[in-house]
Parts: structure tokens; C-alpha cells; sequence
């Protein structure tokens, strides 16, 4: 059979995650952001293209990395980085005619490159798969990012190759739990304030923080793309049944233990559930802290209590034990996510029954 290039529209792939359809290319740039597609053959190609122009060995550092699972496998048959301009990859390919369900995956982090997908090219017709019964948002950090997840020590730096948000104690839940998911996160980034990395700073660093970003389809593409106007994201495009929250961990770099710090932080953390119960009026909410640090929980519980509002929920994590080994830069490893995502996993199903 002749091959045939489908655009990775509505019509042809089923998205998971935020993604942003433009000029006929399909951005993904979130975490875990996903196309997915059923079709009948042998042969599927997909001509990618990614924003990053650079040289070694900022680029074996920063570049994009994809996955690609067939049937629900727990493991990708494919994971590849994604080479600077437009190129054609091979996604999947059979001795024999079969019909399988296909997923292609954003692994590596919005912080550091974009990837859009320009076709599709298969031997036979594409369709979307069917969405799951159970939705969940994820709103999160680089934890949630599943940064350095995949490293050897604390003491290793930071590649997108150890990144690996599909093994994260929120894809983790997800999966645990049969639901499709969004993750909605970015390295360093806060509630309050993102990292700090002045020790005197007396302003916190809010140009770029989880409020500003949450409403919108993806503001980190905009620049890239020429965008000048900020794109909301359609709320009722996904509407899920439970957020969870995970920010606090960089806000500490500012707050310290300064009781007005503390103070900005809790109201900061109370506008933005204002803003999520706003957007997602029937989801239940938790509120989550940990792997890392967790000296924010008792203002993200005084947050809670003041809401007033008894579907959204608190979790602590435990910090990770030395004796579990650490990831790239003393992020949580493999073992510390799936530690917390047991303890998630069982919050949930206490809350929702399921």
C-alpha cells in the first residue's frame, strides 16, 4: 500500500495534554503531551519539527526527546531525541498488516524545547482513539516534570535524556487509576515565586509563575511561533475530575521563614485555587508537597482551611530518604515517585470512591 500524510488534526489523532494546532503542525511542548491514533498496516512515519538551534554540547543537553508506545505497553518500543529543524522519524513497522493503537509522546520539558509534529505518513487510514473514562490534571513543577528522574546522583547535572515524566509519580497515578492526564508543569517555576537564586532579594521572582501561565494553551510556544496574543485554553476541552497541585517546593527560596513571606504565599496559593475551582467548578482539588521539601505544608493547609471548600483536599509527601538513592540534582528518583504516587493513588480513591 501506498503511504498517505494526515495532518494531526481533531479529526485524525485523539490529543492528551495541552497542544496547540497552527498552520497544520500539532505543538507539543508540555510534558506527556501526547497524539494518539489507531490505524491498520504496517508502516507509520511522522515528520517532527523542533525550535532548538544549537551546538554541542548545549544541544546533547537540551534537546527534545519523544516516545513512542504501541497497545498500551507499559515500556516505549521507541525513544528518540528530536534533531534541530524538520526531519522524518520512523514510528512503527510490521512484517505484517495489523491494527494497533499508536501514541507518540513529548518526554522532555517544556522549559527547553518545542516540538510540533508537521504529518503523519501511514499505509493505511489514521483515527482518533477513544479518551478514557477518569480525567486528571496535574499542576506541577520539575518534580512533576520528572526531572533527572532517570539520573545516576544527586550529583549529576541535568539532561533531557534522564527526564522522564512518564515514570513521575503523577503519570504513575494516572495510569494506576485508568485516567487520562494533563501535566501542566515547569522546572523552577512557583506559586509565589519561582527560584530564587539571590539570597537578598526582597521582591519575589512572580514574572513567571503557575498563575500567569494556567489559564493559557501554552504561552512558552507564543514567542517562538509570533504570537502575540495570549491563547486561553478551552476549559471545557477537558474537564477534570481531580487537579492536583504540587508547587511550593521553589517558592521556599524567597520565603525563607519570614512570617510576610509566608503570609504573600498563602494568599498567592489562595488566589490561584480561586482561580482553578473557578475554571473547574465540579473537580476535586488536592493540594500536594514534598519529594523535595516541605516547608510550605502549613501554609497550604491554612490556604485550604480558609478556601472553605470541602472537595479540595491536602497530601503531604515524605521527602526523599538518602537510602533511595537521588536523581540528577537531587531530584526524586524512580523509587521516591513511586513511593508518592502509592501514596496519591490510595488519597484518591479514598476521596472519590473509585
Amino acid at each position: 500500500m501506498s503511504m498517505e500524510i494526515y495532518p494531526a488534526d481533531s479529526k485524525h489523532v485523539r490529543t492528551i495534554g495541552r497542544s496547540l494546532f497552527r498552520d497544520g503542525i500539532r505543538y507539543l511542548s508540555w510534558s506527556c503531551s501526547s497524539v494518539e491514533f489507531t490505524f491498520t498496516g504496517t508502516e507509520v512515519t511522522a515528520e517532527i519539527w523542533t525550535d532548538w538551534v544549537l551546538d554541542e554540547p548545549w544541544k546533547e543537553i537540551f534537546q527534545g526527546y519523544l516516545a513512542v508506545f504501541v497497545n498500551d505497553e507499559p515500556e516505549p518500543r521507541l525513544r528518540f531525541p528530536v534533531d534541530t529543524g524538520t526531519n522524518q522519524y520512523p514510528i512503527y513497522k510490521s512484517d505484517r498488516m495489523e491494527t494497533v493503537k499508536i501514541r507518540i509522546m513529548k518526554l522532555s520539558e517544556a522549559a527547553f524545547n518545542k516540538i510540533g509534529i508537521a504529518g503523519i505518513s501511514a499505509d493505511g487510514e489514521i483515527t482518533p482513539t477513544d479518551p478514557l473514562p477518569r480525567r486528571i490534571e496535574f499542576i506541577g513543577d520539575s518534580i512533576t516534570c520528572g526531572f533527572g528522574i532517570e539520573g545516576k546522583s544527586a550529583e549529576e547535572g541535568f539532561r533531557t535524556a534522564t527526564e522522564n515524566p512518564y515514570i513521575s509519580y503523577a503519570a504513575l497515578t494516572a495510569r494506576e487509576l485508568g485516567a487520562d492526564f494533563h501535566l501542566i508543569s515547569w522546572s523552577t517555576i512557583g506559586v509565589y515565586s519561582s527560584d530564587c537564586k539571590d539570597e537578598n532579594a526582597e521582591k519575589p521572582n512572580d514574572g513567571w509563575v503557575m498563575p500567569k501561565l494556567y489559564d493559557y494553551t501554552d504561552i512558552g510556544i507564543e514567542g517562538t511561533l509570533g504570537i502575540e496574543d495570549h491563547i486561553p485554553w478551552d476549559f471545557k476541552s477537558f474537564v477534570p475530575d481531580v487537579i492536583v497541585i504540587n508547587l511550593g517546593t521553589n517558592d521556599v527560596s524567597f520565603t525563607k521563614d519570614i512570617p510576610e513571606r509566608l503570609e504573600g504565599f498563602k494568599q498567592a496559593y489562595m488566589d490561584f485555587l480561586k482561580n482553578i475551582r473557578n475554571k473547574n467548578p465540579e473537580a476535586v482539588i488536592v493540594c500536594t508537597l514534598g519529594m523535595m521539601c516541605n516547608e510550605l505544608f502549613p501554609a497550604i493547609e491554612a490556604a485550604v482551611r480558609d478556601m472553605k471548600d470541602s472537595r479540595i483536599h491536602t497530601l503531604e509527601f515524605d521527602v526523599q530518604k538518602p537510602e533511595d538513592g537521588f536523581g540528577s540534582e537531587k531530584h526524586p528518583n524512580a523509587v521516591t515517585h513511586r513511593k508518592a504516587a502509592e501514596k496519591l493513588t490510595g488519597k484518591i480513591i479514598d476521596i472519590m470512591g473509585y
